[in-house]
């Protein structure tokens, strides 16, 4: 009975003392969260009438990097322990951010892509209510 005992004293002291590691590499939580930003921010572009865009859903995303959803928030909650490493992800998703708003600012837009304006003067209902 005493050895019983003391199998299940050792046993639970090396569960307990398991050390903290990070399954989800640092890289790999910034490509991760920068892919879901892109999504959050396509879906609320979504609404507007003329856009049209292709929303990925963020279980899609996690599937991309080989993560559940479990996983993704417990390492969220590792990376959270440690503000040193956690602000250094989301500064390096921040950089990312930028450097891709800053390649779209300095692309010229495609003939295709720029909407004609409309002048209301040139629609029948518009010569209507002006009589």
């Amino acid at each position: 009975m005493k050895k019983v005992v003391l199998f299940w004293c050792f046993i639970s002291l090396v569960a307990c003392s398991k050390k903290d590691e990070f399954k989800v590499s640092q890289e790999k939580m910034v490509d991760v969260i920068y892919d879901l930003t892109v999504a959050s921010s396509a879906r609320n572009t979504a609404n507007r009438r003329d856009s049209v865009q292709h929303i990925v859903s963020y279980q899609t995303i996690l599937k991309k990097y080989g993560l559940d959803s479990l996983q993704f928030v417990n390492a969220q909650k590792r990376y959270q322990k440690n503000p040193e490493i956690y602000t250094a992800i989301y500064d390096s998703v921040l950089k990312r951010l930028q450097v891709q708003l800053d390649k779209a600012k300095k692309s010229k837009p495609e003939k295709n892509d720029i909407t004609p304006e409309v002048q209301l003067k040139s629609f029948p209902l518009a010569r209507l209510k002006q009589q």
